[in-house]
């Protein structure tokens, strides 16, 4: 097995190999603890706490192999560039700093929604082997080199997100939505059909075409496209773990696979090329004012980081593979990891089948951290407090206006939609804030200390993100 491995690639050892997957080794032996647990133990009153300290022990053990990694590639390799399987895989500083990221983030979302991962009838030790699976797929995405590849990490990375709600059976049914499949198959049919026949194709303008639906194919998988996306499946609004892996972890994984095939996607067509921009923007346009007409918290926030990425996308298609785009997505998870972490609070203590603007009316004359975090980050969100989220806003549009002449269209476009969020977020906090004594809710008693050290953390990190 050691010869074939080091057949692959003599330029390396398998040790080497070996740490170099060790984030991925780590999820992999938790994993099998986690199914050793369920499947032995699953009637032990502890084993849901064993899973839980099984689960975030291998996600930080992950982390602190990651950040070792790091910390020497920048301190005694400053061309720390090393290829694997035949150059399939590459691992660099900034794929190091990604895959950190991914580990940030699905390790604070494991913090903040726990509790409710702990219901009676929730397989617990399942979910977290689906968690870590998704972890290590994400991983490997980040570090593939072939657009094939990409696209099919990120294919799994969608069944692994459904089978995670598939197993959450909080009000005693299992979460299914002919829906949801079919968009899947959709565009995993449409991009595995058209990268095979971009294989026998050789005309510039056959290219060209098959390009622009390998790109909506990897809109629909990610869930942007318009009108026809994930959110017409309806179980995501009583399960606030499901929707936060669907419209905040999967958008930031397509944008890290969306940056990667950039590298391996040319329109040399300026017809195509702008028949893309302009579907970037026609959806932008059609997302916010999906957002402006929402009275639900979770479509809300799911359609204005809808906006967020399809403004990161729009860079990507301009100018290309750039670690800016990377950086601004995970400002964009790290802000709505903190919104998400507050609707958890809500979820355990009304357990609602909505979560809607109603569910906070007057909340600040009882709960008033809660109303005073939940503001800041709306703030944040609409650009009216500066952060790093307005930071990366203002890099896109200067750079797209400074591409072409014509570019003023597309920012009076974004600056409308823009307005439309903004109109939407200040109704909220309108709510927040209504003095109404028969619309007060009861105290937020049932809460977890990092439910709300998440939302200061995301204020803070985006605060400091502006210096950096």
């Amino acid at each position: 097995m050691e010869n074939i491995i080091l057949n692959l690639n003599n330029q390396i050892t398998l040790t080497e190999l070996i740490s170099y997957f060790s984030p991925e080794l780590i999820c992999a032996l938790g994993v099998i603890l986690n199914l050793f647990l369920f499947l032995f133990f699953k009637r032990k009153s502890n084993a849901k706490r064993i899973s839980d300290f099984i689960t975030n022990g291998a996600l930080i053990l992950s982390l602190l192999f990651l950040s070792g990694i790091c910390i020497n590639s920048f301190l005694y390799n400053q061309n720390y560039e090393v290829y694997f399987i035949n150059n399939l895989f590459v691992l660099d500083k900034s794929i190091i700093l990604t895959k950190i990221s991914l580990n940030v983030i699905l390790l604070l979302f494991m913090f903040t929604h726990y509790k409710l991962n702990r219901k009676i009838k929730i397989k617990t030790p399942i979910l977290n082997s689906i968690l870590l699976l998704l972890l290590a797929v994400g991983n490997i995405l980040i570090s593939s080199t072939n657009m094939l590849l990409i696209f099919f990490f990120l294919d799994l990375s969608v069944f692994l997100i459904y089978k995670y709600a598939s197993n959450m059976r909080i009000r005693q049914y299992e979460i299914y939505c002919p829906d949801f499949v079919f968009i899947s198959f959709c565009s995993s049919f449409l991009f595995y059909s058209f990268y095979l026949c971009s294989l026998f194709i050789r005309n510039d303008l056959q290219l060209n075409i098959i390009n622009v639906c390998l790109f909506l194919a990897v809109i629909l998988k990610m869930g942007l496209f318009p009108f026809y996306n994930y959110q017409i499946d309806k179980n995501y609004k009583t399960n606030s773990a499901y929707s936060f892996l669907l419209f905040v972890y999967l958008p930031y994984l397509g944008i890290c696979s969306f940056n990667k095939m950039s590298l391996y996607q040319n329109f040399n067509s300026n017809a195509c090329f702008i028949s893309i921009i302009a579907f970037i923007l026609f959806a932008i346009t059609i997302f916010s004012i999906f957002a402006l007409k929402q009275k639900n918290l979770v479509k809300f926030f799911a359609n204005t980081n809808s906006v967020f990425n399809l403004l990161v996308i729009l860079n990507i298609i301009i100018f290309g593979y750039n670690n800016f785009n990377i950086k601004a997505g995970f400002n964009f998870a790290i802000l709505f990891l903190g919104l998400y972490s507050l609707l958890a609070i809500l979820k355990l203590n009304y357990n609602p089948n909505k979560i809607n603007f109603n569910l906070i009316t007057s909340i600040f004359f009882n709960n008033r951290f809660f109303a005073v975090l939940l503001s800041m980050l709306i703030l944040i969100m609409s650009s009216i407090i500066y952060s790093g989220i307005t930071a990366s806003f203002l890099s896109i549009i200067k750079s797209f206006y400074l591409f072409d002449i014509y570019a003023f269209v597309g920012v009076i476009l974004i600056i409308f939609a823009f307005m439309m969020i903004l109109i939407n977020s200040l109704k909220l906090i309108q709510n927040v804030y209504c003095f109404d004594k028969n619309l007060i809710k009861k105290q937020l008693k049932k809460r977890t200390t990092i439910n709300y050290v998440v939302p200061v953390f995301s204020i803070l990190f985006l605060v400091v993100k502006i210096f950096l």
